[in-house]
Order: structure tokens, then C-alpha cells, then sequence
């Protein structure tokens, strides 16, 4: 008989899982097949995330975005450690902050959840190209776009971020 690893942090009869490649590293896999959940949005990762940031920034959106649509901890403890794996635990937590408060910002003023892909996942959606067009309108210029709340915690988050090393090639899917 096997034993199935425990989680450390002792919840009962839950298995470790094997640690999975960071959405950064992830990005970087050759996405060959369409992706179906992205819908009519086929938009490449690599094409609206011209660095290290807005991937970072993508990344943990999306992991913060399915914490609220799913209730889930586990997903803002995947935030945290994307964040902190790329930033210094102080700046990675107040990243996370700064990027769940954007996501709230969008959410209310759209009305609606925000459709997001998995971290891992080589496409985007329009939600997800938005919400990097703030924040890349934020590292270039450092106000962005938007007026109120969106404009302001997407400059937070662009802040942490520093400066674009690259300009986002477009903000808007085709």
C-alpha cells in the first residue's frame, strides 16, 4: 500500500500537489492549439504582455479574479507567491493589494465578473487585455487612462511595477 503525501499544512486527506511552473515561466510554452475557453478572443499572452511586468501583473490578476468567482484562498496564496517569486515580500503584498483592488474597480464598473483564463494559459481575454491597458497607460505615463478608481489602483499597481521596458504594441483586441 502507498502512501499519499500529506499536506503540510495538515488539512486531512488532501494530497500534496507537485509544485506547478510559475504563470511567468508558463508564458513562455509554446501554445500551439486554440484555446476554446478563450472564446473569440485568440490573443497571445506574448502579444499584450511586452514584459516581465505585465506578465507578472496578468498573472496575478488572474489568480485574484478566481478567487473571487470561486471563493477560493488557495487562489490568493498562488497571488502572493507569483508575486513574491518576481518582488520583495513587501512590494509583492502590496501588488496583490493594489491588483485586487483593480479588478474590484473593473468589476463594478462593468457591472460583471471579469473573464479570466488560467494563469498558466498562453491566451487572453478582453477583460484581461483591458485590464493590461491600464496598467500599461499607468507604467508609461503614470496616470493612465481611466478616471477614478480604475485609473487610481491601476496606477498603485503600476507603481510597484516600474516603468513598461517595452510600450504595450495595442490596448484593444482586433
Amino acid at each position: 500500500m502507498t502512501e499519499t503525501p500529506i499536506d503540510p499544512l495538515g488539512a486531512p486527506g488532501r494530497a500534496a500537489a507537485p509544485p506547478l511552473p510559475t504563470a511567468v515561466e508558463a508564458a513562455a510554452i509554446p501554445c500551439e492549439s486554440p484555446c476554446p475557453r478563450a472564446g473569440a478572443v485568440p490573443r497571445r499572452v506574448s502579444e499584450v504582455c511586452p514584459d516581465a511586468g505585465a506578465r507578472l501583473a496578468l498573472a496575478v490578476a488572474r489568480y485574484v479574479a478566481g478567487a473571487r468567482a470561486t471563493g477560493e484562498t488557495d487562489c490568493i496564496e498562488a497571488a502572493f507567491a507569483e508575486a513574491e517569486a518576481a518582488l520583495a515580500p513587501e512590494r509583492a503584498a502590496l501588488l496583490v493589494g493594489a491588483l485586487a483592488g483593480l479588478v474590484r474597480a473593473l468589476e463594478a464598473h462593468g457591472g460583471r465578473p471579469l473573464a479570466v483564463l488560467p494563469a498558466s494559459c498562453c491566451r487572453a481575454t478582453a477583460d484581461e487585455v483591458a485590464l493590461l491597458g491600464h496598467v500599461a497607460r499607468a507604467r508609461s505615463d503614470g496616470t493612465g487612462a481611466a478616471e477614478g478608481r480604475v485609473a487610481r489602483t491601476a496606477a498603485a499597481a503600476a507603481a510597484l511595477l516600474g516603468p513598461a521596458e517595452r510600450p504595450l504594441a495595442c490596448g484593444r483586441p482586433s
